[in-house]
């Protein structure tokens, strides 16, 4: 790998761009994130927000299994967080979402 100096003058080449975004979009993947769409310059990543399975198997037990009529309705319906990753021409990263 070639090492980039971020924050140069000079804009990066397409190809340093790359490097630097597939860098950050590695760390988002190995936190459970899944890649949307990539390009040179931007990454969409996704990922399911999670249930805390305790505290509602608490809630199943003590309610007799009412509690999981709930536990359903929002597995199937999980809300998805989104970030959007973007390197600029002098190699700054930046993170939305």
């Amino acid at each position: 790998m070639t090492d980039v100096t971020r924050n140069s003058a000079a804009p990066l080449s397409d190809a340093a761009r790359a490097q630097i975004l597939n860098a950050e979009v590695a760390k988002y993947v190995k936190q459970g994130w899944t890649v949307e769409t990539s390009t040179s310059e931007q990454a969409v990543l996704s990922k399911n927000k999670r249930i805390g399975w305790f505290w509602n198997l608490i809630l199943v037990l003590l309610t007799g299994g009412l509690w999981l009529i709930y536990i359903v309705y929002r597995a199937l319906n999980r809300k998805k967080l989104t970030a959007i990753i973007t390197v600029d021409e002098r190699g700054l990263v930046r993170t939305a979402g």
